[in-house]
Parts: C-alpha cells; sequence; structure tokens
C-alpha cells in the first residue's frame, strides 16, 4: 500500500509541476475574471516526508459555477513546497481562467524562490 501510495504522490506532484508550468506560461493569455467564493473543503493527509492538503471550492461567476481543487504540499524538512491560494467562503477575487484551471495568484507576483504556486484545477464547471 505504502509503494502505490508514493508512486500516486510522485504522479500528482509531476502533474501539479505540469499544470504550474502551463500556467506561469500562460499568465499573460489568461482571461480575466471575478469570482465568489461559495464553498471551501480542506482535507489533509499526513505522509512520511510532510503533509498533503487537497483543498476543493466551489467558485461562480455570474453565469458559471466551477468546481476546483488544488493540492498544496507541506515538508518537513523544507516548509512548502507546493502552495495554493488561500480561499475563503463568501468573498470575492480576481482570477486568471485558463483553459484547465484558474489562477488567483497576481500576475505581478512571480516568485522565483519559495513554494510553487499553484493554480486551481478546473474539475467541473456549469451554467448558472
Amino acid at each position: 500500500m505504502a509503494k502505490s501510495q508514493s508512486r500516486y504522490q510522485k504522479i500528482t506532484i509531476l502533474a501539479l509541476v505540469l499544470s504550474f508550468a502551463s500556467a506561469t506560461a500562460a499568465q499573460e493569455n489568461g482571461e480575466p475574471i471575478t469570482v465568489h467564493v461559495k464553498e471551501v473543503h480542506r482535507v489533509q493527509e499526513s505522509v512520511e516526508k510532510g503533509v498533503w492538503a487537497r483543498i476543493k471550492a466551489i467558485v461562480e461567476t455570474k453565469t458559471v459555477i466551477y468546481s476546483l481543487e488544488c493540492s498544496e504540499f507541506a515538508s518537513v524538512e523544507k516548509g512548502y513546497t507546493l502552495v495554493c491560494s488561500n480561499l475563503s467562503a463568501g468573498h470575492d477575487y480576481s482570477a486568471r481562467k485558463f483553459e484547465t484551471s484558474i489562477n488567483f495568484w497576481p500576475t505581478s507576483k512571480k516568485e522565483t524562490e519559495g513554494p510553487l504556486q499553484m493554480a486551481y484545477e478546473i474539475v467541473s464547471e456549469k451554467e448558472k
């Protein structure tokens, strides 16, 4: 079980890094949107090297409801290595929408050190 879990975590990290890289490369091209956050759920799981947190959020624009997911990781040795934008229910946020993700990080905030800033993956979307 531990081996398959470790393999899953490595695949998840690779997918997240690739998602982040594509979102970062296209950051200037994303569609600016404003969303209202309806729900946020956070589930944490301790592993040998740190803590994984899976964040699920339901957000909406005037015409679309999105179900989003983002995973972050806090390493025992290094602190946060993957971090998601902190969203709170009942608040409005400016973001940039891409084909498969929504990025809540400001376009001017391009960190070269510290944790990777993750975009939220669009799991589903439906018209209001």
